[in-house]
């Protein structure tokens, strides 16, 4: 696969979406702004870091977050998705902004899940849609992302606005059980870890950034 810019990457987001909204979640890639916003305290990075993207989809968050990354720091890359890692190791064959130099990147094409933690992470951004998941999925990989945080680390993520909502409106009796069972899921681990949460409008659908921090 070669990557033919930003048209091909619209498309093939849309694509993966229709075909498998359960790990995509979104309609289209995200903005650079909200890629900004999920990557804002690892702009205050001091010293190498190791940092973890969990759902790398196409790298709409990984443009923003390798121009933060220096000699030394790490940075894991999960996609569950075939054909959309493929295409993002493309994209930093072929785009000098996914080009750090002695930064070391590692893809890894599996479910979050089934991946074993070498060090743990100082940032972990992260974009799988969680309202999509079983609550008790949800639960294992919040548990899964906190134990994998250093402590003082800081975990990222992204709820859209809208989307939401209109699945509770339309879903079934079962679907909106679900997903209140997920929303009390999260408010727990809410309760314990959030410091802050910034909207951010500039996105479609526009999209609320979470930022929680392991003590």
């Amino acid at each position: 696969m070669t990557y033919q810019g930003k048209t091909s990457h619209y498309k093939l987001f849309w694509q993966q979406f229709k075909e498998n909204f359960f790990h995509v979640g979104a309609v289209l890639p995200s903005s650079p702004m909200l890629g900004r916003a999920c990557a804002a305290y690892l702009a205050q990075k001091e010293g190498p870091v190791r940092v973890l993207e969990a759902g790398a989809g196409t790298g709409a968050f990984t443009r923003e977050i390798m121009p933060l990354l220096e000699a030394g720091d790490t940075l894991d890359l999960i996609e569950i998705n075939q054909e959309l890692i493929t295409y993002l190791q493309q994209r930093f064959q072929d785009q000098a902004r996914f080009q750090a130099s002695q930064v070391q990147v590692n893809f890894i094409n599996d479910d979050i899940r089934n991946v074993p933690l070498v060090q743990p992470y100082d940032f972990i951004i992260f974009s799988l849609p969680l309202t999509n998941f079983p609550p008790a999925l949800t639960e294992q990989i919040l548990d899964q992302m906190m134990n994998w945080l250093k402590p003082g680390g800081v975990f990222s993520y992204v709820k859209y606005i809208f989307l939401g909502r209109l699945k509770y409106l339309f879903g079934s009796s079962t679907v909106k059980a679900e997903m209140q069972a997920n929303q009390q899921i999260i408010g727990k681990f809410a309760q314990t870890y959030q410091i802050e949460q910034r909207a951010v409008l500039f996105n479609v659908p526009p999209a609320w950034t979470y930022y929680w921090r392991k003590r």
